[in-house]
């Protein structure tokens, strides 16, 4: 049965703590009805899991990793074997592609429509299952899935080892209140109720998802900035998210968060703040110090479940963040080219940095010293508003570096140090995400 429950937005006084779901097609944290990106049908040949026919499952060998490239400015989404390149089908979706990023598990990729207010779902098509005695594969062509996210300016997409937190920014202009929708890969799959909670005020915040708890942002209506100020916990109990704590320790500025196996981390305008749980919370600052310049903060984190270290970006710089320790410090390692876009990869052994030139700097995260550097691709290519991307396989060695100037992907492999055969592509490539089996999931942020 197909029905929709939506969480009206409460007054300013007193804070929102309503879970809503919506079942069938939709969840949607919001009073007013969010109007669905329109799209056309398309006709496939489908078998009988709804999926289309994949010509690639009669071939022999079965595939276990795919890469969905978004075209640049474009609803299209492009299926390629993550071994060879060889393109597996294209996908229309709902509306124009800002964001990509994986469900847990890895079978199933999320695309962030923020302008449209939408987050859709696609099934990579490729998957796993435990049959007793051994693993079996699978591989269906990919396919649009019916599960998808209804709310306001959909921005900060974190996930952990199990769940997703999506986190809506709202809109001021409009009067549409900030929220979070939380779900995991059975959520998606089942076309199922994702968890929601809904603020009294918009805000562009961020949250982490952890087991029951969900820690998240706080702003005051009548502040200035759209950034919150604070970072509070919630429980799940049932079916609401109820307010554990809000912390007394300020983050002005708040942009961007993180988590791994010990802590739940919040990048605040003078630091960053860290939260440990034991039978409570434990929360402290820790500052940048002399560390920046005083206009310099760290804006966003990168954090990966078995690595205790942190890694901030700030302004195209990277610092260490060691919470043992209660330190924030720039890394022996240090370039005048700006970061561009970096992640861990290798299940946590290294951490790739791509700089805005074309070189990539991995570094071991055993002690971060540098493991190698490598000239990767020709930057001086890319057209004004382009830039270097990469996508990570997160267990095995590879990612994949895209250049939109070339409109081309270059696998690398990060161990070795050694670039494999580059993909030509017919279209130019911004971003995409990584689906397939044999991946340990980890801690991701946008």
């Amino acid at each position: 049965m197909l029905f929709e429950k939506n969480v009206k937005p409460l007054s300013a006084a007193i804070l929102a703590l309503l879970l809503s779901a919506c079942g069938g097609s939709e969840t949607n944290i919001y009073a007013q009805d969010v109007a669905e990106p329109g799209h056309e049908d398309h006709d496939h040949e489908e078998d009988e899991h709804g999926h289309e026919e994949d010509e690639h499952d009669h071939e022999g060998e079965v595939s276990d990793a795919r890469l969905l490239l978004i075209e640049a400015g474009t609803d299209t989404v492009h299926v390629f074997e993550a071994g060879d390149g060889d393109e597996v089908t294209e996908l229309t979706l709902p509306a124009s592609i800002g964001y990509a990023y994986p469900v847990p598990g890895y079978r199933y990729a999320a695309f962030i429509h923020r302008d449209d207010n939408w987050v859709s779902f696609v099934d990579g098509g490729v998957w796993e299952e435990d049959h007793g005695d051994h693993d079996h594969p699978y591989a269906e062509a990919p396919a649009i899935l019916d599960f998808h996210l209804d709310g306001v300016k959909p921005t900060h997409y974190t996930f952990d080892e199990e769940q997703v937190a999506v986190f809506y920014d709202g809109n001021g202009d409009t009067s549409d209140v900030a929220g979070v929708a939380t779900f995991d890969a059975h959520t998606v799959a089942d076309n199922g109720l994702a968890n929601t909670l809904s603020f009294a005020t918009h805000m562009h915040g961020a949250a982490q998802v952890r087991g029951e708890h969900l820690y998240t942002t706080e702003r005051d209506a009548d502040a200035a900035s759209t950034l919150p100020d604070r970072v509070s916990v919630y429980h799940l109990h049932d079916t609401e998210y109820e307010l554990e704590a809000i912390f007394d320790e300020p983050c002005p500025a708040l942009h961007g968060s993180a988590q791994n196996e010990d802590h739940v981390f919040f990048a605040c305008g003078d630091g960053v703040l860290v939260i440990e749980e034991h039978d409570g919370f434990e929360v402290a600052k820790i500052t940048h110090g002399d560390v920046l310049a005083a206009d310099v903060r760290v804006g966003s984190l990168r954090a990966h479940e078995e690595v205790h270290d942190v890694i901030g970006i700030a302004s195209g710089s990277l610092v260490l963040v060691d919470p043992h320790e209660a330190t924030l410090q720039s890394l022996a390692w240090q370039s005048d080219v700006a970061v561009v876009a970096s992640d861990f990869v290798a299940d946590g052994e290294f951490f790739a940095a791509l700089l805005a030139d074309g070189n990539l700097v991995v570094l071991d995260t055993a002690d971060w010293s540098v493991h190698g550097e490598l000239a990767v691709t020709d930057a001086s290519v890319l057209a004004e508003g382009q830039s270097l991307s990469f996508i990570a396989e997160p267990d095995g060695h590879h990612i994949y570096v895209l250049n939109p100037g070339e409109s081309e992907v270059i696998p690398v492999d990060v161990e070795a140090l050694e670039l494999d055969a580059h993909w030509e592509l017919d279209f130019v490539p911004a971003g995409g995400v990584w689906v397939g089996y044999g991946a340990e999931d980890h801690d991701h942020d946008h």
